[in-house]
């Protein structure tokens, strides 16, 4: 029976760590067919972050055994604010019953914007287990 966890989003300049208030994060997970379920949208805070996400993760029973299930579910994000670079993080495990925390620095704009503001995506690593 599917478990949740919940994820937290950190968002700060990439050389300051100033938070980021008022950005735009979003948080999918992708389907079979390669498109993308929406789970949630939130804006940042005044001290940079989100409120805690509710994800579905599996239950921990499955990865007990040697060639079990992964122990967490895998999610996309994706940060934007008019003033910075989108920033894209794929693969972020969220694990059943533990509160993950997901820094994003993001890095500003030049003045004046030439119109290009994306990035190429980050992709979470597995952690070691």
């Amino acid at each position: 029976m599917p478990q949740t966890g919940s994820l937290v989003v950190r968002v700060f300049t990439s050389q300051a760590q100033l938070p980021v208030s008022g950005a735009t994060v979003i948080i999918s997970s992708k389907m079979e067919d390669d498109r993308y379920h929406v789970h949630s949208i939130q804006t940042t805070d005044s001290s940079g972050t989100t409120q805690p996400f509710q994800l579905e993760a599996p239950d921990l029973v499955l990865s007990e055994e040697p060639g079990g299930a992964a122990p967490f579910s895998n999610y996309a994000l994706v940060v934007e604010h008019p003033e910075y670079y989108l920033a894209t993080f794929e693969k972020l495990q969220v694990f059943p019953g533990v509160e993950t925390v997901q820094n994003v620095p993001l890095v500003p704009l030049p003045q004046p914007s030439n119109g290009d503001n994306s990035a190429s995506p980050v992709v979470v690593t597995p952690q070691p287990l």
